[in-house]
């Protein structure tokens, strides 16, 4: 698994995951693709309101992180 996808209830506070799946692949844009194919669920079926992207590869390290409201934010 290089990529693993946390739903966050709070989209400022990073440790309020409710939902995680992993992610293969090596594509970070792909990857931000298939996150936004399964927020619609973790939003009905677990109250979340954000998403961050760790790269697993990276000693976890946030890559990506995309509010509900308000879109996509990489971060390198």
């Amino acid at each position: 698994m290089r990529y693993r996808v946390e739903f966050l209830r709070r989209a400022s506070e990073e440790d309020s995951v409710c939902f995680e799946r992993s992610a293969e692949g090596s594509d970070l844009q792909l990857i931000e693709f298939q996150a936004q194919a399964w927020a619609e669920k973790a939003q009905t079926l677990h109250g979340a309101r954000a998403w961050q992207i760790r790269d697993m590869k990276k000693k976890g390290r946030i890559v990506s992180v995309e509010s509900f409201s308000s879109g996509i934010s990489r971060v390198h």
